[in-house]
């Protein structure tokens, strides 16, 4: 699916809104902006599940030795409190 949109003075972009329902976009939701070659892409931002957040934090602290239980259950609590 292509489209044609306007930038406007602030460097604002809209996402037409059969893009937007097809890919279930909602209003606030982040989207990733990158470049490839010439091209803007436009990425729908993946939420990360706290499961999935405590296997990224042990594996990067096993590979720098930090202690990852600590660092899960700080990122556990970082998490939730972002949710409420």
């Amino acid at each position: 699916m292509e489209d044609v949109t306007k930038v406007s003075s602030k460097g604002q972009v809209v996402i037409p809104k059969e893009i937007r329902e097809r890919l279930g976009i909602l209003p606030g939701e982040k989207i990733i902006v990158m470049t490839r070659d010439e091209e803007i892409v436009l990425k729908k931002a993946r939420r990360l599940s706290l499961e999935d957040l405590s296997e990224k934090i042990a594996g990067a602290a096993e590979k720098n030795k930090i202690d990852a239980e600590k660092l899960i259950d700080e990122a556990v609590r970082w998490a939730r409190s972002k949710q409420s």
